[in-house]
């Protein structure tokens, strides 16, 4: 199958980038005859990357310094997001030249020259309209790092420490139109939230099930099967990114963006 990955240059997209190639790209050392078995070994990918989500703005210091935080993570001797698309056999594009307007005429016809049977996002910064949704025959697919449609929008794990959730979630759902987080729901894979961790790592850790998530759902294609997949009955909610008070309460409340200390363990991944 011919995949197209949409993405974002940040480490929790470099931990699902990573996974997702060793298991579709054919570098399978350690899953044997298994991924064979389950369809994981046959497909020709294509990934781009947006270089930021949402519109041009200003971010709090906070999500500025989480920024900077992850790009010296990204510089720790990983491989780079380029020798990840090498290693996937092909070479990582983007739509920074074109202004960032994916939608464009050009930034189309660079996705459709890809010939995407299934269009896979994680984590891609930039709202996939309506001639782009056309395009694969199996349509596209979101890995979306929040429980839905509770938590539509951008840092959804956020909230959820917030509001003191029990649990975080990653829902993979249906791209069907330019809406934000609205499209059918195909999985839901909930993990407990850990308080003591930092906001970055309890978003690390849910791509380790996130990921399988996907995985799962490109099986089932490669069975033949179409994505059993439900609407979006609940009422929902809908954020964006937190201000500078949301910020300032989360960190008097003992909340952490980060934590240096927990660096040995952003690594594992």
């Amino acid at each position: 199958m011919k995949i197209t990955i949409l993405s974002n240059r940040d480490l929790p997209s470099h931990l699902a980038l990573s996974r997702l190639i060793d298991h579709l790209s054919g570098d399978l050392r350690g899953y044997g005859d298994k991924a064979v078995d389950e369809g994981l070994s046959e497909h020709q990918l294509s990934i781009f990357i947006s270089e930021k989500v949402g519109a041009d703005s200003v971010l709090p210091q906070p999500l500025m310094d989480l920024a900077a935080f992850e790009r010296r993570l990204l510089c720790d001797g990983r491989p780079s997001f380029e020798q990840l698309a090498e290693r996937a056999g092909c070479q990582l594009q983007g739509f920074a030249d074109l202004d960032n307007k994916v939608n464009s005429a050009a930034g189309i016809q660079r996705i459709a020259a890809t010939e995407p049977e299934l269009i896979i996002s994680v984590r891609f910064g930039l709202i996939i309209r309506e001639a782009i949704i056309a395009i694969p025959k199996y349509g596209i697919i979101n890995l979306h790092s929040g429980l839905l449609p509770d938590y539509r929008g951008v840092m959804a794990t956020f909230r959820a420490m917030q509001n003191n959730d029990r649990e975080i979630a990653s829902t993979l759902h249906f791209i069907q139109d330019g809406g934000i987080d609205n499209g059918d729901i195909i999985s839901i894979s909930e993990i407990p939230l850990n308080p003591r961790h930092s906001y970055l790592l309890n978003v690390i850790n849910l791509y380790v099930g996130g990921c399988q998530q996907i995985l799962s759902a490109v099986t089932t294609l490669s069975a033949g099967q179409s994505l059993a997949a439900d609407p979006q009955v609940k009422l929902p909610g809908y954020y964006s990114f937190p201000t500078e008070t949301d910020l300032e309460d989360f960190l008097a409340a003992g909340g952490r963006l980060y934590d240096e200390a927990e660096i040995t363990a952003l690594k594992q991944y």
